[in-house]
C-alpha cells in the first residue's frame, strides 16, 4: 500500500494537472469573451443588436446547460472520461470559429455550448475525487483553481486583441483550440476513478466543521443565492460600472488616457497578485471563522464596491479613476471570498451522487444573476445615480446575513 506522502504527492500532481488544464480551457475561453462580439458583427456581418443578443443567448446556454448536464455526469461513466469528452467538444468548437463562414461559426457556438454545460460540472466532479469534501484543504484547492481561472482569463484576453489585429480571427481561434489541445495533453496521465478517490479520502485532513446533513438543504439554497448576488454584482462591474467610468473619470496616465476596458484587466491582475496572499491567510481565518460566514464576509465586500461610490454622485465633474479601482478592488475581494469558498462548502453539503447537478443549479444561479444585472444596470441611466448606489449596497447585505445566521444543527 502507498505510504501517507506517496498518496499526498498523487493528489498534489492530479491538482496540478487539472489546474494547468483549466487555466489553458480559461485561456481559450477569453479568446472568445473579449472577441465574440465584434467577431459576430465586424468579421461575419450580423448587426450589432443581434451580435450581443446571439452572444446572450450563447452565454446563457453555457451556464443553463450545465444543469441537464451535471446531471447526466452524475449518472456517467468515471469523472476523467467526461472530462475530457467535454474539452473535446470546446477543441471542436474553436476549431469551427476559425474557419470564415456564418454556418461554421454557429455550429462551432453550438458545440461550445453543449461542452461547456458538460465541462463545468466536471471541473467540480474532478476537483472532489482528488480532494474529499471532509478535507480541510479542499478550500485551498479552490483558492488554486481560482487563481488558475485568472491567469488564464487574464492571458487569453490580452492575447486575444494582439492576435486578431495582427494575424485574423482564423489564427486566434485556432490558438484557443491549440490551448485547449495542449489543456487535455496535461490530463492525458492523470486518472480521477474510484481507486484515486479511495486513496484521497485515506489521506485527507478531517475539516473542524462539516456540513450537517440536517442543514444541507438550507446551505444550498444560500450558497446559491450568494452566487446569485455576487454574478448581479459582477454584471455591474463589468457592463453599468464601465460605462459610468468611460463618462465620469478622468483616466489619464502621463499624458496617456488608457482604455476603460483596462479596468477589467486590473480586476484579473489582482486576483492573481492576492491569490498567495489568501492561500496563506486561509488556514488562520477558518480557525476564528466558519467558512459561511467568511462567504458572508464576501457579500459584504460586494455592498462596499457601490458604498464607496457614493461621494462620487453629489458632483457632475469628472472624478478621478481610483473610485472605481476601489470599487473593483472591493469586487475582487468579495469574489475572492465567494467563488471558491462557496464551492468548497456546496462540495461538503452535496451528497456525491448529486454534486453535478448541484454545481448546475449554481452555475445556473450565475446565468440569472447575470440576467437580472443586465436589468438593473439599465436602472444607471434611469434612477438618479445615489438610489442605484444605495439599492445596490442593500442587496447583497441580505445575503449576507442569510449566510451569517444559518440554520441551526438538528
Amino acid at each position: 500500500m502507498p505510504k501517507p506522502q506517496e498518496l499526498s504527492a498523487k493528489s498534489s500532481h492530479l491538482l496540478r494537472s487539472l489546474c494547468l488544464a483549466v487555466l489553458c480551457e480559461r485561456l481559450a475561453a477569453f479568446a472568445l469573451i473579449a472577441t465574440a462580439v465584434q467577431m459576430l458583427s465586424v468579421r461575419l456581418g450580423f448587426p450589432r443588436e443581434d451580435s450581443l443578443r446571439l452572444y446572450g443567448l450563447f452565454s446563457a446556454a453555457c451556464y443553463l446547460g450545465a444543469i441537464p448536464g451535471g446531471h447526466i455526469l452524475d449518472r456517467a461513466e468515471p469523472t476523467r472520461r467526461g472530462f475530457m469528452g467535454s474539452l473535446l467538444l470546446l477543441l471542436l468548437g474553436y476549431l469551427a470559429l476559425s474557419m470564415p463562414y456564418r454556418a461554421t461559426v454557429l455550429l462551432g457556438l453550438a458545440l461550445l455550448a453543449v461542452g461547456h454545460s458538460f465541462y463545468k460540472p466536471c471541473t467540480q466532479r474532478a476537483l472532489a475525487a482528488i480532494i474529499p469534501p471532509k478535507d480541510s484543504r479542499l478550500e485551498s484547492a479552490q483558492v488554486l483553481l481560482h487563481f488558475a481561472i485568472n491567469l488564464g482569463a487574464a492571458a487569453g484576453s490580452f492575447l486575444a486583441g494582439i492576435v486578431v489585429r495582427f494575424a485574423g480571427w482564423g489564427i486566434a481561434y485556432a490558438g484557443a483550440a491549440l490551448a485547449v489541445g495542449i489543456g487535455i495533453a496535461f490530463l492525458d496521465n492523470s486518472v480521477w476513478d474510484d481507486s484515486t478517490e479511495t486513496l484521497a479520502s485515506k489521506n485527507a485532513i478531517p475539516v473542524n466543521n462539516p456540513a450537517s446533513p440536517a442543514g444541507s438543504l438550507f446551505a444550498i439554497f444560500s450558497l446559491t443565492l450568494a452566487m446569485f448576488l455576487c454574478t448581479l454584482v459582477t454584471a455591474q462591474i463589468e457592463g453599468a460600472l464601465l460605462l459610468w467610468a468611460d463618462k465620469h473619470t478622468e483616466r489619464f496616465l502621463f499624458g496617456f488616457e488608457f482604455p476603460v476596458a483596462w479596468l477589467i484587466s486590473f480586476a484579473a491582475v489582482l486576483v492573481i497578485l492576492l491569490s498567495p496572499v489568501q492561500l496563506f491567510l486561509l488556514p488562520k481565518m477558518k480557525r476564528s471563522i466558519s467558512t459561511n460566514r467568511l462567504i458572508a464576509c464576501g457579500l459584504v465586500a460586494s455592498s462596499l464596491c457601490f458604498t464607496v461610490l457614493l461621494p462620487t454622485a453629489r458632483t457632475l465633474d469628472r472624478v478621478s479613476i481610483v473610485w472605481p479601482l476601489l470599487s473593483i478592488g472591493c469586487f475582487v475581494i468579495a469574489e475572492m471570498m465567494i467563488a471558491p469558498l462557496g464551492l468548497a462548502l456546496l462540495h461538503r453539503s452535496t451528497p456525491k451522487q448529486f454534486l453535478g447537478l448541484v454545481t448546475g443549479v449554481w452555475c445556473g444561479a450565475g446565468a440569472l444573476g447575470y440576467f437580472v444585472g443586465s436589468e438593473v444596470g439599465t436602472l444607471w441611466s434611469r434612477w438618479p445615480i445615489q438610489r442605484v448606489l444605495v439599492l445596490l449596497t442593500l442587496l447583497p447585505l441580505a445575503g449576507a446575513a442569510v449566510l451569517w445566521f444559518p440554520k441551526p444543527r438538528q
